[in-house]
């Protein structure tokens, strides 16, 4: 465990806050010389390994990496991912497919509807089977940004570490079950104070499965409920909820390619604002991962 800078706290409202200086609280991580990452100040679309690129574009997203077999964009926070029934082609796939319906795209994952950041679509039948492969032997790496209310009683390093459960879908929730559910493990790296509200704090979270509502119930279950989450906390009605889980970061391996990429937009405009430490942090995270850490 890292502490970066050192924090003074009391317990106001039953709530612990920083009262003197700001803290990380994070993982041991080396540090790393910072160099440039895929995608950090790269232009919207972006060619790699002599792939032919076909410069799709699609109304309302930005695609940060394009090849004959795959697109990787930014979904907005509040477009699904995919609809069974998409007469007006709203979703995210039904868009892709209308400004670039050459190999019939697909989506070898999906983002919760409130849930914005990247996304990878397969372009081609054999981009779908070895993504659709690559998925279930554990491959690909995902990191989160998601910020939720400050512990009551526990200190905010008790977070950081993985975060075993068995979740099981009922009635459009996921609950934390003793048995019958799904294994689900989520791996706090960092926490770090909100920089806008001092009883908010935000997260940095790798997934190492992908269940349904993964974050969202286990973070409700560490007792930091994500802010405003109308399922597994409270909502202060829908046209007021600050609700922000992003997927920032994934480390996957492209068709066709040999060794693994890290997808991450540096300069996201539409990103929360964070604290500096945790920044660090996440350069100096995302750089390991580069470099095949």
């Amino acid at each position: 465990m890292r502490r970066v800078t050192s924090c003074q706290v009391r317990s106001e409202w039953g709530r612990a806050q920083c009262v003197s200086t700001r803290s990380l609280y994070s993982y041991p991580w080396v540090d790393l010389t910072p160099h440039r990452l895929l995608l950090d100040k790269l232009p919207r679309t972006h060619q790699t390994g002599g792939m032919h690129s076909t410069n799709a574009r699609i109304p309302g997203i930005r695609i940060l990496h394009e090849t004959a077999h795959e697109l990787v964009v930014i979904k907005p926070s509040g477009m699904a991912s995919e609809l069974t029934t998409d007469p007006k082609q709203q979703s995210l796939i039904a868009r892709v497919r209308k400004a670039a319906p050459a190999g019939n795209p697909k989506l070898p994952h999906r983002l919760d509807r409130i849930t914005r950041g990247l996304v990878l679509i397969a372009r081609s039948g054999d981009a779908i089977s070895f993504h659709n492969e690559q998925i279930r032997q554990g491959n690909w790496g995902k990191l989160y940004l998601a910020r939720a209310l400050s512990p009551l009683r526990a200190s905010p390093e008790d977070l950081v570490g993985m975060h075993r459960l068995h979740l099981k879908t009922q009635a459009g929730r996921a609950r934390v079950v003793r048995s019958g559910g799904k294994r689900s493990d989520t791996e706090i790296l960092a926490v770090a104070p909100a920089v806008d509200r001092e009883d908010e704090i935000h997260l940095l979270i790798r997934l190492h499965t992908g269940r349904f509502h993964q974050i969202r119930a286990t973070l409700a279950h560490l007792g930091v409920p994500m802010v405003d989450d109308w399922i597994y906390s409270s909502s202060p009605g829908r046209s007021k909820e600050r609700f922000y889980l992003e997927h920032i970061a994934l480390r996957c391996r492209c068709f066709g390619q040999a060794s693994a990429q890290v997808f991450h937009w540096h300069e996201d405009p539409n990103r929360e604002s964070i604290d500096p430490g945790l920044h660090r942090f996440l350069d100096d995270f995302l750089a390991q991962w580069t470099s095949g850490g």
